[in-house]
């Protein structure tokens, strides 16, 4: 009798230790690791968008997508801004979270399709719009569907959509023709705008099903590097898959609608595949030919960008750029924050972890004293 009371004691003592153990397990789950994202619904928009037809400047097609865009924007504050350059007529949409709280968080993508397919091996179709998938309805799934989480976030600063018109119209020989909505928003803007701008993340050709990411240039440093170490979180940290479709060793170069905000001195980068297709070279493949379809799309690389732009918000990556640019290129502060509150997780742990033997330790040198006591005590006919 004494010998099962004293087993169910211990097991007492035991059990809570055991539970503190498994909740400190369950802390693994970090900031940041708890997304939303859903990339078969971001595939889904770019199905709809190419159903639509080619999205060429003041088409048809184009004007049901912005519709379509806003319709999916209840709650935004949605403004247009429309102007004309190289004899199109383009409109630029934008819409904004936290309207008035400052300090904005901006994401952009071209939603126009190329008006040609002159990259494609037939050339009786190079004056044949695309339908543009990867090469313009991929960056807007991927804001849309970003779109519907942004609320739920509790941000204390504005995140704005920036949906540009004219990207993709240019010709090869010169820079004149293209980003063409971007260019007219960056000349557009005030300083008090351009102040207030904290970063500029565009995503461009993201839904590659060869997904194959490199940093670009012109970019802002300790953007690039944030959004590294954001990729590594996701990987690492939260295990949503690997990161070996970013290659952290090389880098492009790029014209795109990054510029203008570059060139303004707001903190911006391109997320772009320039490598569109299984083993397709820069800029080229499938880029600006009519094998852009839906089919070439995936999912699971929408979801991937998706993941880092909706953690990079809950985690403060995009934001506080400005203000520690360039000496933090090296360390970027939410990343070091981050790994700060790791070691100190991982330094309490070890201690929790020290005490919790100590405690096994005794409560089993308890047991075997009182079995041994038990024993004896039995042997003189004590027990």
């Amino acid at each position: 009798m004494r010998m099962a009371i004293t087993m169910v004691l211990a097991l007492l003592v035991i059990s809570p230790t055991l539970s503190i153990s498994g909740a400190q397990e369950g802390t693994e789950a970090q900031l940041g690791c708890q997304l939303s994202f859903d990339g078969e619904l971001a595939n889904e928009s770019v199905s709809f968008q190419t159903s639509l037809g080619p999205r060429i400047p003041g088409s048809a097609a184009s004007s049901a997508l912005r519709e379509s865009i806003k319709s999916n924007l209840t709650g935004w504050h949605i403004t247009e801004s429309t102007h004309h350059a190289n004899g199109m007529v383009l409109t630029n949409l934008f819409a904004t979270w936290n309207k008035g709280a400052g300090s904005t968080v901006m994401f952009a993508a071209h939603y126009d399709s190329r008006a040609m397919g002159d990259k494609d091996w037939n050339e009786s179709r190079h004056d044949e719009p695309i339908d543009g998938a990867n090469d313009g309805a991929s960056g807007v799934a991927v804001l849309i569907e970003l779109a519907r989480h942004i609320p739920s976030m509790n941000l204390t600063h504005e995140v704005t959509l920036f949906f540009t018109d004219g990207e993709d119209q240019g010709d090869y020989d010169s820079q004149s023709g293209w980003i063409l909505g971007a260019k007219a928003w960056g000349e557009n803007l005030t300083s008090e705008e351009t102040e207030s701008i904290e970063s500029f993340i565009l995503v461009d050709m993201i839904g590659d099903s060869d997904l194959t990411i490199r940093k670009t240039s012109p970019g802002n440093s300790s953007l690039w590097n944030r959004t590294e170490q954001k990729i590594i979180f996701l990987d690492e940290v939260c295990n949503l898959g690997p990161s070996d479709y970013f290659d952290f060793e090389k880098s492009d170069g790029i014209y795109d609608d990054h510029v203008p905000a570059h060139q303004l001195g707001i903190p911006a980068i391109d997320i772009i595949d320039t490598r569109y297709g299984l083993n397709a070279s820069y800029l080229g493949g499938h880029w600006h030919t009519h094998n852009d379809t839906a089919d070439k799309v995936s999912a699971e690389s929408l979801e991937k960008i998706g993941f880092i732009l909706e953690s990079g918000l809950i985690t403060g990556t995009w934001s506080d750029i400005r203000v520690h640019d360039e000496d933090d290129s090296e360390k970027p502060e939410i990343e070091v924050e981050l790994v700060e509150e790791t070691e100190e997780n991982e330094e309490s742990q070890d201690s929790n972890e020290m005490v919790i033997g100590i405690l096994l330790v005794v409560c089993i040198l308890l047991v075997w004293g009182n079995l041994v006591w038990l024993i004896f005590a039995d042997n003189r006919g004590e027990g």
